[in-house]
């Protein structure tokens, strides 16, 4: 697969060009011929349009994928993670930090999905290359890419993008993905513990007090106190209980 870099032009250029040749032609309106007149507004149009691609392309440099065409206007039936709809978050770009508009991750294809506009004031989605970007954050939740993983029977496991949910000495991460089956997509979800470079399945609460012995009879006064469970469609106590294993 071919790579293709792809810069963005926003919907204020043209605003901002039309003002600008219309400030700039009123004031020699009266004394330039009409042809000199058209040239000299097609000349300052493109030269807008250069200068603005040019910034933005410095500005927003992750923009690096393929054309991503699959829309759905379904809000049930859909391949993105939680919600069909476009969300500001934020990407890591070779160590920098970007702020963005218009972001889906879909699960299907384990693929963050940009939306920009091209030099034509069209949307497009934008793919956008795994390989420059490990790590970004949409809907509350952050994701980083991992590679090179193995559970405990050293099996390897796909690499792709795991939800962060805890992100300490131990790591907490989740799978999310889904399939689709003739008109629909049917959606699982893999819980595990990182610990000592090694995937451990989690499937519930008793399952990670186990993995941390050391201290295993405060941790489990810790959970019982603070009614924490643990399971495949509720996993955010399980970054309560390793914060507190962790501060011990």
């Amino acid at each position: 697969m071919i790579l293709k870099k792809i810069h963005i032009c926003l919907c204020p250029v043209f605003i901002t060009i039309i003002l600008f040749i219309a400030v700039n032609l009123n004031l020699d309106a009266q004394n330039i011929p009409l042809l000199v007149r058209n040239q000299y507004f097609n000349y300052q149009k493109q030269s807008l349009k250069d200068t603005i691609c040019k910034r933005t392309g410095i500005e927003y440099p992750f923009v690096i994928g393929y054309n991503y065409n699959q829309f759905t206007n379904s809000e049930s039936n859909h391949p993105y993670f939680k919600k069909n709809k476009w969300a500001k978050g934020s990407l890591v770009y070779q160590g920098l930090y970007y702020t963005v508009e218009g972001l889906k991750y879909d699960i299907e294809i384990d693929k963050l999905i940009y939306l920009m506009y091209d030099k034509d004031n069209t949307m497009n989605g934008v793919a956008l290359d795994e390989n420059f970007i490990r790590e970004f954050s949409v809907l509350n939740s952050t994701f980083r890419y991992y590679y090179d993983l193995k559970n405990d029977t050293g099996r390897k496991l796909k690499a792709g993008y795991y939800e962060v949910v805890y992100d300490g000495k131990l790591k907490f991460l989740v799978r999310c993905g889904k399939s689709k089956t003739m008109n629909d997509f049917s959606s699982f979800t893999e819980l595990f513990l990182l610990k000592d470079g090694i995937m451990i399945d989690i499937n519930n609460t008793g399952k990670l007090i186990r993995q941390l012995k050391d201290k295993e009879k405060s941790v489990k006064e810790f959970v019982k106190d603070n009614l924490l469970k643990l399971n495949k469609s509720d996993y955010s106590s399980a970054s309560k209980i390793l914060k507190f294993y962790e501060n011990l």
